[in-house]
């Protein structure tokens, strides 16, 4: 994969463009083949990756994101910090290492009505997320792809039976009446991009806490929406992000950044629907973390280092104990 430059307009003379407005650079566009553990293996994950809207840039894009962005606007701000707290005050018996993990993915399934009522679930969910990310890798193999496809099962089913459980459930209501599976291509479409907000939430949200707990340290006092926004911009999120070049025959794959840029959560027709979310119960979980009183703050250990982001791992005090 190339890399971009950041400004992408190839007409001599022409204005300069940055990348993420510019229309030539699109999401896959249709026909672009899988990635090649997904192409060849197959599975419930390549069925999933085909349909998330971040993967696709077809004729049913701009409507299906349309609805997917009203319903996440519809979420109330107070629905989102009293689900993120109570992740978070769950995820601290788990210790450190588990909490910048378990809050963001937890607190959006909580929002969809799983019922993510103890670190023992927490952790499940954190699993099968792994399970994931390993059958997404470059270097994935059979029984990779074949272990994620478990996991993106046992997710579908979950999620499935948080709607017929919890239709009301703050982010499942928004859903079911601003972005129902009727607005989609298919109810197959409906279901991933569902599955697909736990899944943006997942790494990325782990190395904004994990980024935001390392300034934290120092002072104990929790960063602001727009502090977390600097630290996005500074590295501290996803990094860069894939683009096509539609000026290419074929599509050209390149990456453009998105740290050290104004939009570090992308701009455009194809900026992330979930800023808003991401943001509001980051900082809803980081609010709840300085009110506890005598907490040991965390040892930080060897980052997890991705293609797209560095996420900060943590080791707790020997002597610390956590309330079961």
């Amino acid at each position: 994969m190339s890399a971009c430059p950041f400004h992408s307009r190839h007409d001599a003379g022409a204005p300069a463009m940055p990348p993420l407005l510019d229309p030539a650079l699109r999401m896959r566009p249709p026909g672009e083949p899988l990635p090649a553990p997904l192409r060849e293996h197959g599975g419930p994950l390549a069925e999933v990756f085909a349909r998330w809207l971040r993967q696709r840039d077809d004729a049913a894009h701009a409507a299906e994101k349309s609805a997917l962005t009203r319903a996440l606007m519809a979420l109330s701000e107070d629905d989102i910090r009293a689900h993120a707290r109570r992740q978070a005050a769950i995820a601290m018996r788990g210790g450190w290492g588990h909490w910048h993990w378990a809050v963001p993915a937890a607190t959006v399934a909580s929002l969809l009505g799983w019922a993510v009522d103890d670190v023992d679930a927490q952790r499940r969910l954190h699993q099968d997320l792994r399970a994931m990310a390993a059958g997404l890798g470059a270097q994935a193999d059979g029984e990779d792809v074949r272990a994620a496809g478990e996991a993106v099962a046992a997710l579908l089913n979950g999620l499935d039976d948080a709607e017929r459980r919890s239709p009301d459930a703050p982010l499942q209501w928004t859903l079911l009446r601003h972005a129902p599976a009727a607005r989609w291509s298919d109810r197959a479409a409906f279901t991933a991009n569902r599955l697909g907000l736990i899944w943006q939430s997942h790494e990325a949200g782990a190395a904004l806490l994990g980024h935001a707990l390392i300034e934290m340290r120092g002072s104990a006092c929790a960063p602001t929406r727009e502090d977390l926004l600097r630290l996005a911009r500074d590295g501290g999120a996803v990094r860069i992000t894939k683009r096509f070049d539609g000026r290419e025959t074929p599509a050209k794959p390149v990456t453009v950044p998105l740290s050290g840029t104004d939009h570090p959560f992308g701009d455009g027709q194809h900026r992330c629907p979930g800023q808003g979310l991401a943001l509001s119960s980051a900082h809803a979980a980081l609010v709840w973390l300085g009110e506890q009183a005598g907490l040991r703050w965390p040892l930080p250990a060897e980052p997890m280092v991705l293609p797209n982001m560095d996420i900060p791992q943590f080791q707790d005090h020997p002597d610390q104990e956590y309330r079961s």
